[in-house]
């Protein structure tokens, strides 16, 4: 059942308890003088876009180099992008009662997908209780009985087509994109309910799990999308309105479920995203208030919880994937350190008093650019750089001293395409 679509709720005197639970860990202090320049939600001013993640300067700075010239540092990335527009521009519209199956509520409206890593019990006749295989992806939670890829779809096609349009001017891409995102939100015929009360099901076991709040950090990439097409007049007032109500019933959700409360308790990557979609969700509705809550919440809990003195990030060192996974927990901070500039707080540079910060990480994990053989840690596989890649681009262009550009270009040839090339231009057009 979702709250009426005029339900507003003053998200941010639940936060501020929430935060009083979970802030109980190392107090932490701010004595560095910022040297990143503070510019995300410029759009708040005239004629910006309302962005929180994505910088409108940087967006800028890319689009007046590729009109500038065919043979830009930017223009294999530009290519690639508008070759995933126009594949994009012909699939969907997605939505989540398009889906096989029906979740326990009886409402396709209702998000529901499967636990990966969970199989039909081979030893009982109608499967149930799934018994778990660790590490072995069941077809079936990516199969049209699930939500979670077409979500994924929707998520990245979406910021395809808004981005496409933004700097090639083509309106074909932003109606596209403004289409997914009528069919997914608003639509009453087709819209998602905003929950994930069904996330991550065991089918025998559990209807839904906390863990599933993960599957919707795709949609922090579609809160700026919004912004790019409102500022292309492909989406009107209205609907960013009705938008932003829904972001404010599904933070609410967030919030009080216990799948939420159980989500924000999480001690690895899973606390850490949580925040960052409380803090975006809260801030694109309006709600500065909840955004200053969850930031304190990543520099007094999860920053000091995340990271040792050495810069290494002991949740993710264990997993089987751990260099993937310290990259995938820094992207997490960084969405944090630019939602931070939305309130004038520079948690680029935030140490605690023990000398813990975002920048020690990045350093750590940094300094293994170009001889990636030393990482001592567990990787099944090889090394993907794409996110590694992505992450020193991004360091690059908060703190602007060189170094991690440098360590970059180990990596340029194999991510020569990569959009955050685009995202991040700065250094790469001296």
């Amino acid at each position: 059942m979702t709250m009426p679509l005029k339900f507003k709720f003053p998200i941010h005197f639940l936060l501020l308890s929430a935060c009083a639970i979970i802030s109980k860990g190392v107090l932490a202090e701010q004595k560095n003088v910022s040297t990143v320049a503070l510019d995300r939600c410029a759009g708040h001013a005239v004629n910006e876009p309302n962005l929180f993640i994505w910088s409108h300067k940087n967006l800028r700075v890319s689009k007046d180099s590729l009109h500038i010239s065919s043979s830009s540092e930017l223009e294999e990335s530009y290519k690639a992008l508008l070759k995933r527009a126009n594949r994009a521009i012909d699939e969907g519209p997605y939505s989540v009662i398009l889906k096989t199956s029906l979740p326990p509520s009886g409402s396709k409206h209702d998000y529901y997908s499967i636990a990966p890593y969970w199989w039909p019990n081979p030893n009982t006749k109608n499967g149930l209780p799934y018994i778990q295989r660790d590490g072995e992806r069941n077809p079936e939670s990516k199969s049209s009985a699930s939500d979670r890829v077409p979500l994924a779809h929707l998520s990245n096609n979406v910021s395809t087509l808004a981005l496409a349009a933004y700097f090639s001017d083509d309106k074909r891409y932003a109606k596209k994109a403004s289409e997914l995102i009528r069919v997914w939100f608003l639509d009453k015929k087709t819209r998602m309910n905003p929950n994930l009360n069904y996330a991550q099901a065991i089918p025998g076991i559990t209807p839904g799990r906390g863990i599933g709040i993960i599957d919707t950090y795709s949609f922090v990439q579609v809160v700026d999308s919004i912004g790019i097409l409102r500022y292309l007049d492909q989406l009107s007032t209205k609907q960013v309105e009705a938008l932003k109500q829904w972001f404010t019933e599904y933070t609410l959700w967030l919030i009080t479920s216990e799948h939420g409360k159980e989500e924000r308790r999480k001690s690895n990557n899973h606390g850490l995203y949580y925040d960052v979609q409380v803090a975006i969700f809260s801030a694109f509705a309006d709600d500065f208030t909840a955004l200053r809550a969850m930031i304190d919440s990543v520099k007094r809990y999860r920053i000091p919880g995340h990271i040792n003195r050495k810069g290494q990030m002991p949740h993710e060192l264990k997993r089987t994937r751990s260099f993937h996974y310290t990259s995938y927990t820094l992207r997490g901070f960084f969405d944090a350190a630019d939602l931070g500039e939305c309130i004038g707080e520079d948690l680029w540079n935030f140490k605690t008093k023990r000398g813990v910060g975002i920048k020690l990480a990045i350093d750590y994990q940094a300094d293994f650019a170009g001889k990636l053989g030393n990482w001592r840690f567990k990787e099944i596989g090889s090394f993907n750089t794409k996110s590694f890649y992505s992450n020193l681009l991004r360091a690059e262009d908060a703190f602007g001293d060189g170094k991690y550009e440098k360590k970059a270009r180990h990596y340029k040839q194999a991510n020569n395409d990569s959009l955050s090339r685009l995202l991040y231009p700065k250094t790469l057009l001296k």
